[in-house]
């Protein structure tokens, strides 16, 4: 991964590189185990000082996006791992917890031990029913792009016959009660890596097990810009700020225009429309939506999209191929 400071952006050095990294580690570009440089090698590497790249380390770290390990150094972290940080103790006192109070409460009606025994072996016997879907939840951060992820996963995984519910991370941040009824017969939530940290801080106390898979570029996307005429001029708008140098770099990589690519992130509002009046084709990311109120007829506009890596998606597969299916 080639990593790069662009000071002409309106985006804080640290910010490009923290940017950079998620985004390599997003798209699978960085893998689990992968060594980053040293924070020395990297500060002379970039020409930005140690302590911007110490922080940049210590914010992806806290992340859960990156690790350090004693006499190794800074690695990629394993984001599609089963359990996160002391979820796999609280997932089984919830579940001890959850088994006394069957228990208690059988007994106290009277039932003997052996029937109850008896009726909650049937009850598995039930949900294991051939034909019923094991549910997932995938975490996003836009509805529409989230659901479209969600249908491409439950492509990849149709075999095992896997029903994926996609989640807003916003609606889980403010209507959490409610995000969690529709959790409640979910055996394992999948996050963007960019807010794996987030989810898990959600989700990981409710006994929820929260992981990641990387995403890639779509085919269809590629294509698309690959496509445009080298003379038409090509303007990119990004929405999340951290993310712009990385959308740049991979619209330069599948373009062939001639002319420098313009950009601007979604808050700059006066330079997008300044923009637009001076490009032909607009490449925006998921959640940039707005900008397309502002589209002159003359514009083609191309939604930056991705879809789940099927690699790091088969990488899952044993952990969901265990999970009860649910009856329909």
């Amino acid at each position: 991964m080639q990593l790069r400071v662009d000071r002409s952006i309106p985006v804080p050095i640290a910010e490009q590189i923290k940017g950079q990294i998620a985004y390599a580690i997003m798209c699978g570009t960085l893998r689990p185990g992968n060594a980053l440089p040293s924070v020395r090698e990297l500060s002379e590497r970039l020409g930005v000082s140690p302590a911007t790249i110490a922080r940049v380390y210590r914010e992806l770290s806290s992340e859960d996006l990156i690790v350090a390990k004693p006499g190794a150094g800074t690695q990629v972290a394993d984001i599609d791992r089963i359990n996160g940080r002391h979820r796999h103790k609280m997932a089984q006192k919830s579940l001890q917890e959850i088994a006394d109070m069957y228990v208690r409460h059988a007994l106290s009606l009277g039932y003997p031990i052996a029937e109850l025994r008896q009726e909650f072996l049937n009850r598995l016997e039930g949900y294991e029913r051939d034909g019923d879907a094991r549910l997932i939840a995938l975490v996003g951060n836009f509805e529409k792009v989230t659901r479209l992820y969600a249908r491409d996963m439950e492509a990849m995984l149709r075999d095992i016959n896997v029903s994926v519910i996609p989640l807003v991370l916003a609606d889980l941040e403010h209507n959490l009660a409610e995000s969690l009824e529709q959790l409640r017969h979910v055996g394992l939530v999948i996050a963007i890596p960019s807010r794996l940290q987030q989810v898990r801080a959600l989700l990981e106390p409710h006994g929820y097990s929260v992981v990641a898979v990387a995403f890639r570029p779509r085919p269809e996307t590629q294509s698309r810009i690959a496509a445009i005429p080298p003379e038409k001029r090509i303007g990119v708008v990004a929405t999340y700020p951290e993310f712009l140098q990385s959308l740049i770099d991979d619209v330069s990589s599948y373009c062939l225009s001639h002319a420098p690519i313009a950009y601007a992130t979604l808050q700059q509002v006066e330079q997008i429309q300044h923009m637009l009046a001076t490009i032909d084709v607009l490449v925006y990311a998921s959640g940039s939506d707005k900008v397309l109120e502002w589209l002159p007829k003359h514009v083609e506009a191309i939604e930056y999209l991705y879809r789940p890596d099927p690699d790091s998606v088969n990488r899952l597969r044993p952990l969901i191929a265990r999970l009860l299916p649910v009856q329909a």
